[in-house]
């Protein structure tokens, strides 16, 4: 396997990531998951953008163009024989080396590898989730920025499968649905579709904003809201969405049936939009050819 690793692609059993790099230290840096489709990668410029912005929160030195950044990608899923197959894409960008402690060192060389595996796509199942006793803590600045500290998500979600269920939602600090270990939330209620507004706690996730637009799109009714527990547990039907998952119903929540333990027709119908928005996103754009 092909790793790219600050400007370079090498095998895997070569990758070095130096002792002293404040990733691997201090969680120091984020990351971005994508999903390429027949070797093109859907939303990438969403990616490029949320990666952008996070590392400019962050003060992180990130200074290649998205064009720099398309070529990279592509070049990656080249270099593992993907560019025309389905593959997940991780990002990871770091501040870098520097000496103990934990003021941002000066002049600091930022980490940046990318990879890519393949994957085989499936129609997600219904899961069975439960609403987890870890909270997410809405007032962090991370909580809108996906860093690489992740304890609090791992946590939760070792617990949910500790517990034999699928998934776990996380609540904030003042009770509210926020969102689950790895995915975005959303609710289907006699109003329309609604999710968690990013105040609380929620990932401005690229999956998230996909799936609100096509609600506009189709007239139907969206809402971003604060959503407490008993919203939760009176939904018509409940949905997760992320990169990989695309969207994936929920069917039970704290034992407790969501649309009689069967997947909802407002989940079907917007799975159809977002496999129509993928097919018609790459017929109208045209891939950055390979360097």
């Amino acid at each position: 396997m092909k790793i790219y690793l600050n400007g370079n692609f090498i095998s895997d059993q070569d990758v070095k990531i130096e002792h002293n790099d404040r990733g691997f230290l201090l969680s120091d840096g984020i990351f971005e998951t994508m999903r390429a489709y027949d070797g093109s990668v859907f939303c990438l410029e969403a990616h490029y953008e949320r990666l952008t912005k996070s590392a400019k929160f962050l003060e992180i030195s990130f200074t290649i163009t998205l064009q720099e950044f398309k070529r990279i990608i592509n070049n990656l899923l080249k270099a593992n024989e993907l560019n025309d197959k389905n593959a997940s894409l991780r990002v990871t960008l770091t501040r870098g080396t520097g000496p103990r402690g934990l003021i941002p060192p000066e002049n600091v060389n930022p980490t940046l590898m990318a990879t890519a595996f393949p994957f085989t796509p499936s129609t997600p199942k219904p899961s069975k989730v439960i609403i987890s006793q870890i909270r997410r803590n809405e007032f962090s600045p991370l909580s809108n920025i996906k860093s690489l500290c992740y304890l609090d998500n791992i946590l939760a979600r070792s617990d949910a499968n500790k517990k034999g269920v699928d998934e776990c939602i996380l609540l904030n600090t003042i009770g509210n649905v926020a969102c689950a270990s790895v995915a975005n939330v959303f609710l289907v209620t006699e109003n329309g579709v609604i999710t968690p507004r990013l105040q609380e706690g929620a990932l401005p996730g690229i999956t998230r904003k996909v799936i609100m637009d096509l609600c506009k799109a189709n007239n139907i009714p969206v809402f971003e809201q604060a959503i407490t527990e008993v919203d939760l547990m009176k939904a018509k039907e409940v949905f997760f969405t992320n990169r990989l998952i695309e969207i994936q119903p929920v069917v039970e929540v704290n034992s407790k049936l969501i649309n009689g333990g069967k997947v909802g027709e407002v989940v079907l119908l917007l799975q159809k939009l977002y496999k129509n928005k993928i097919i018609n996103s790459f017929e109208k754009n045209e891939k950055i050819p390979f360097a």
